[in-house]
């Protein structure tokens, strides 16, 4: 049945009763005909309509499975339900003026599906029937602060969805019937005040998120019961301090808070060798100052990522130097940090800000272990980096012990911010090639001085290989070194297109006398670098130990020589 949608009559009189089927897009009328009540109708579909109610009186469609509603702007109620004995679905999504649903709802005991997600001025839900519901959406009524009352037994089978709906309280029954429950999620669900302690008896539970719950202060003190939780997100709540049971989530893969203003200070229970599966902890902006991460941090034998971003200590447990499993630590936008703590000896990403690390740099050469990629959050512009790659190797210059072949100092440096690729021009030799040759200034070698030469490349890089070629290029007396990058440097980072990386090529590894014939390192004056893969934008520059003072005397032997 077919109404044509240029129709410009204020009302329509007469719909026929012998209708199975009434589908309709932006029905214009505001009500249906007083005599409109088919028998046969199955499916009533009326989405993006004017209607402000479909009847005030009481109507019986007892073969009706099926009402679509969706989008009805002006829809303020319900009809009555009572004379629809078989309704399956009712579809209200985005029926954004609805304020109540008729009570009748609860004695539809066939209903399977019920939508009334984005119903943001629904505050009226008193009851439904949950004997055949399968599917319950109340995502984002904002308004809805009471859960409506249950009839009937639920099926083990049914999905309640209430992100973002002011719901308050969740119902015992939720957790009475359903121990089933593998997933949990309460996303900002923003007047949710408490969580019942019953939910501690959902043994099945894998997954459970308050996060963006505003006013939730606490979880129950029992929640150390779920047995088989692997992943508890609590961002973004009052949440102040995890009952002390949580240690005993040894099956705990992921814990998350986060958000805390000014004045409140999370503080997290002593480990006490619990949480043994724990590999991601995320703790970033709770305004921790010292004291609020346990002493025996360390104790966390899983962890491979801990993000404390944002925070208020000075300084960090010395415990998390036993983190033997750990991988990324970011201390971004600590700006009270006054030291840095031992680094764990797997870490190889360190995330921070551009003046943490030039603060701690020589720590991060120094103590730096298996350290290849940090990440500095804020290095924005050219002068940044040059700050940056000056005091990187200068620090490397400054180290006490001989460079050897077997320590590359190498360090990966990239940032995630879109900012368009750009070497920094501390490195006076730069061009874009996946090979490059770069004229060495005459007696470029100092015995005792010279240390090698600092490189800096973008985007990702399998392998690279480094060769001295002599003046006289015999073919036969090139030095050649493959260099072996770390494992975070062969496989491209999330931001691969805007990735920074810093390596040294120290002179120890790549000069062999047994291959010399006779020549010193000054009868050799091109370095060429070989890179795997794409083209890519370089930069070059050799390091000196007393740098600017050697620099400036072989200033004048550089001035002719130009990469070709």
């Amino acid at each position: 049945f077919n109404i044509g949608r240029s129709s410009t009559y204020d009302a329509i009189e007469y719909l026929p009763n012998n209708l199975r089927c009434f589908v309709c897009t932006n029905y214009p009328w505001k009500s249906f005909p007083s005599t409109f009540e088919p028998k046969m109708l199955v499916h009533l579909q009326l989405q993006h309509n004017s209607l402000r109610h479909l009847w005030t009186e009481t109507k019986h469609f007892p073969s009706l499975r099926r009402i679509d509603l969706s989008c009805s702007k002006r829809l303020m109620k319900t009809p009555d339900f009572t004379g629809m004995p078989n309704l399956e679905y009712v579809n209200l999504y985005q029926c954004s003026n609805l304020e109540e649903v008729h009570h009748s709802l609860g004695c539809c005991s066939k209903v399977i599906g019920l939508y009334l997600n984005d119903c943001k001025s629904l505050k009226g839900f008193p009851c439904v029937n949950v004997e055949s519901l399968e599917y319950l959406d109340l995502r984002s009524c904002s308004s809805l602060e009471k859960f409506p009352e249950i009839h009937g037994r639920m099926k083990p089978e049914i999905q309640i969805h209430m992100l973002g709906s002011g719901i308050r309280e969740l119902p015992s029954s939720i957790t009475q019937y359903q121990t089933h429950i593998t997933k949990l999620l309460l996303w900002n669900m923003k007047n949710l005040v408490a969580i019942p302690r019953s939910i501690c008896r959902l043994k099945s539970l894998v997954s459970l998120s308050v996060s963006g719950c505003s006013k939730l202060e606490r979880l129950p003190e029992e929640i150390g019961d779920l047995d088989n939780l692997r992943v508890l997100d609590a961002r973004d709540t009052l949440i102040l301090r995890p009952p002390s049971s949580i240690v005993r989530l040894n099956k705990l893969i992921i814990l998350m808070f986060r958000g805390f203003k000014d004045g409140v200070h999370f503080e997290f229970p002593p480990v006490a060798e619990g949480l043994r599966s724990l590999e991601h902890l995320d703790l970033t902006c709770c305004n921790l100052i010292n004291g609020g991460l346990p002493e025996d941090i360390g104790s966390l034998s899983s962890l491979k990522e801990l993000n404390l971003r944002g925070n208020n200590f000075e300084h960090l447990p010395r415990s998390i130097a036993q983190l033997g499993a750990l991988r990324s630590l970011d201390l971004s936008n600590c700006q009270r940090l006054t030291q840095l703590p031992e680094l764990p000896p797997e870490l190889n990403e360190f995330h921070v800000d551009c003046h943490m690390a030039l603060r701690f740099i020589h720590d991060l050469v120094t103590k730096r272990k298996k350290l290849q990629r940090v990440e500095l959050h804020d290095a924005d512009n050219d002068s940044i980096y040059n700050l940056f790659a000056h005091a990187l190797f200068q620090s490397i210059s400054s180290m006490r012990h001989d460079i050897s072949a077997s320590d590359s100092l190498s360090l990966s440096v990239f940032t995630g911010h879109p900012y368009p690729e750009k070497i920094p021009s501390w490195f006076h030799h730069q061009g874009w090639d996946s090979s490059v040759s770069v004229n060495l200034p005459e007696n470029w070698y100092i015995p005792n001085k010279f240390l090698g030469f600092a490189v800096c490349y973008t985007r990702s890089l399998i392998d690279t290989t480094a060769q001295l070629i002599s003046v006289c290029d015999d073919g036969m007396s090139c030095m050649t070194q493959k260099l072996a990058l770390s494992e975070c440097d062969t496989e491209p980072s999330n931001y691969s297109e805007w990735d920074i990386h810093f390596f040294f090529v120290p002179f120890a590894g790549l000069w062999d006398t047994s291959k010399s014939n006779g020549k010193t390192p000054n009868d050799y004056g091109i370095i060429r670098l070989s890179f795997s893969g794409e083209e890519k934008m370089y930069g070059l520059r050799l390091l000196y130990k007393e740098g600017p003072e050697v620099e400036a005397l072989l200033q004048m032997r550089e001035n002719n020589n130009e990469p070709t």
